[in-house]
């Protein structure tokens, strides 16, 4: 028997000229036996996945790549999500998850309850347990490398809840609402400016939510790739930032590194890679619209603006001018670049998996 899969509809037309990249998921024209595991399909990337009822089983899902996020809306029926010890172990995710149930409940093996309009954190390097009911729910992936420079406590966030009676839960609640609300109106332009306010503004309120007494650490459960990449993230901007260097920071093997690069071309190349995404990204920010492009070029680590030109033509189609020529007179095309094209079945799979900060 063949794979059963949900209808996917893929609007990369419209990121072509300029959109907002948007995937919908629906089970509606899969035969009821089958939906779960049309489900799996998609969310297995995250979970796995038990149905409280497998024969009445439905999900439909809208997902919108914002370029260093994605922001998820979802009406599922009820189910249990697990993520193993085992899991935790292998799997190369890297990411927090922002979860706002909007009108039933998730309850947490632990006891732990969110319920309507909070919002639940879960850090994927840690294991996860949880009944959502039947019901819509808002929810953000950010990447590690995005928000957790700009926490206090980065490695506390597992398992927490901002109640709706907080302000920092009714303003994120409120701010990750109206993004869904807005998403399908917004371009790829628009949209990258407000991936850096609501990565911004989940760790204001994160912050401001944080009480000590009831924060756990689950630093011990990060694996070495995880905490590799965070310290490249933190310290891209600085021209001396090579192999060496992070051997010598780290105090790891030059084995150790070049193994966990591999898969990205070896860790130049990822280095390389991050910075230009970085430099597109401002580039394009109509605050940054006065600053020469070759002051941006510096302050994310390359050291010749000429050779930063060819590199990013080579990466991106065009010269850092005409990409900020293009985006001012309108034309957010060149940001498609910052959402990854999929090969796969389910093309949300592969937006989680390559998912990391612009």
């Amino acid at each position: 028997m063949g794979v059963v899969t949900g209808r996917y509809d893929l609007y990369d037309k419209d990121c072509e000229q300029g959109r907002l990249l948007t995937v919908n998921f629906t089970t509606a024209h899969v035969q009821p036996p089958d939906r779960i595991g049309a489900w799996r399909q998609t969310i297995g990337v995250l979970f796995d996945t038990t149905p409280v009822s497998a024969n009445t089983f439905s999900a439909t899902m809208t997902a919108h790549h914002f370029g260093s996020f994605i922001l998820c809306h979802s009406r599922v029926d009820g189910a249990r999500y697990v993520r193993t010890t085992e899991r935790t172990q292998w799997c190369d995710l890297d990411h927090y998850v922002i979860h706002v149930p909007l009108h039933q409940p998730v309850m947490f093996g632990s006891g732990l309850r969110v319920r309507p309009m909070d919002v639940g954190v879960l850090d994927l390097s840690c294991s996860a347990d949880f009944v959502a009911a039947s019901g819509e729910a808002i929810t953000v992936l950010l990447p590690r490398s995005a928000l957790s420079p700009l926490l206090k406590n980065p490695c506390h966030q597992h398992g927490r809840v901002l109640p709706r009676e907080t302000p920092a839960g009714a303003v994120l609640a409120q701010h990750v609402m109206t993004l869904a609300r807005e998403a399908p109106r917004l371009g790829m332009y628009e949209a990258s400016a407000f991936s850096s306010a609501t990565t911004g503004l989940a760790a204001t309120c994160l912050g401001l939510g944080a009480d000590s007494g009831t924060l756990t650490t689950v630093l011990g459960q990060q694996d070495f790739g995880h905490r590799l990449r965070v310290h490249l993230e933190q310290n891209l901007h600085r021209e001396t930032l090579t192999p060496d260097s992070i051997i010598k920071d780290l105090s790891i093997s030059r084995s150790q590194l070049y193994r966990q690069f591999e898969r990205f071309g070896g860790v130049q190349h990822y280095i390389r890679q991050r910075r230009l995404r970085r430099c597109l990204l401002a580039i394009c920010n109509p605050t940054l619209a006065g600053q020469r492009i070759a002051d941006i070029a510096y302050n994310h680590g390359f050291t010749d603006e000429a050779h930063f030109s060819r590199l990013f033509r080579q990466t991106f189609g065009l010269s850092p001018r005409a990409a900020r020529m293009a985006v001012q007179q309108g034309d957010d095309s060149v940001l498609a670049a910052l959402v990854p094209q999929s090969p796969d079945a389910s093309p949300f799979a592969h937006w989680v998996r390559e998912l990391t900060v612009a």
